[in-house]
């Protein structure tokens, strides 16, 4: 459906959840796809399980924005780069402290800045690339249980759109995705945080849950990965700069 062939993806975190569902999703669209993770082991079974040939991993340290950006730069050159990331640990407001933002900002923003910057020279001399980051909900909405998440994700948007005007005249598009519920172990760590606070059991908290999901469910991580396979394409040319919900209508602003 959207041709691929000869395109070497990296997708960052994707040994697991949502990362794993993107890197297949490209896989099938005739990618080479190179997997990071934290475990080099993990990502090597991680691309095993891949389809098609000429799959590759690496592990590097996202608490560490340099040893991510030396590692991207190693294993390159790319042309699609999927800009996902660990989170912060589950958390409320009141326990939001200073070293645990400057963490989570090392994970989810300066770590991503690293792995652009080691991407964007081999894009720009070939004139073509896509940059598409895994974001949240909490960009609209902040996630009561997620707080330190919520702020540190606060800032991924604008260096995107900064990002998308500033690289637009060499054929790279830069977009990301806003994943709503999505099926993975982040969300059922979140609802059994939310159980616990609720004083509720997880089955309750996720059937509430996906009662307020229009289309009455979770997502898989496949969902967003075609998404994710649609915005690498030629189709998606000229879209650039902006975030696309996938969440079953869970937000109904307009």
């Amino acid at each position: 459906m959207y041709d691929l062939e000869g395109k070497r993806s990296l997708v960052l975190c994707g040994t697991r959840g949502i990362g794993l569902g993107v890197a297949h999703c490209l896989a099938r669209q005739g990618s080479s796809v190179t997997v990071s993770g934290s475990d080099h082991d993990r990502a090597l079974t991680a691309v095993q399980l891949l389809p098609g040939t000429g799959h590759s991993a690496f592990s590097c340290d996202f608490a560490d924005p340099t040893n991510v950006g030396d590692r991207v730069a190693e294993t390159g050159p790319y042309d699609i780069i999927v800009l996902n990331s660990p989170g912060a640990p589950p958390d409320t407001v009141e326990q939001v402290s200073m070293a645990g933002l400057r963490h989570a900002m090392d994970l989810m923003l300066l770590s991503l800045r690293n792995a652009v910057d080691a991407g964007l020279p081999a894009m720009r001399r070939n004139r073509w690339g896509r940059l598409i980051a895994i974001t949240s909900s909490s960009l609209s909405m902040p996630i009561t249980d997620l707080a330190t998440s919520s702020v540190a994700r606060a800032a991924v948007r604008p260096y995107l759109k900064l990002l998308a005007d500033s690289v637009a005249g060499f054929g790279i598009t830069v977009n990301y995705v806003i994943p709503g519920k999505i099926n993975t172990d982040r969300l059922r760590s979140a609802d059994a945080a939310s159980a616990r606070r609720l004083g509720t059991d997880v089955g309750s908290v996720a059937t509430t849950a996906m009662e307020a999901i229009p289309l009455g469910r979770y997502g898989t991580p496949e969902d967003v990965g075609e998404l994710v396979a649609f915005l690498a394409s030629d189709r998606a040319a000229y879209i650039t700069g902006t975030g696309i919900r996938c969440d079953g209508g869970l937000d109904r602003s307009i």
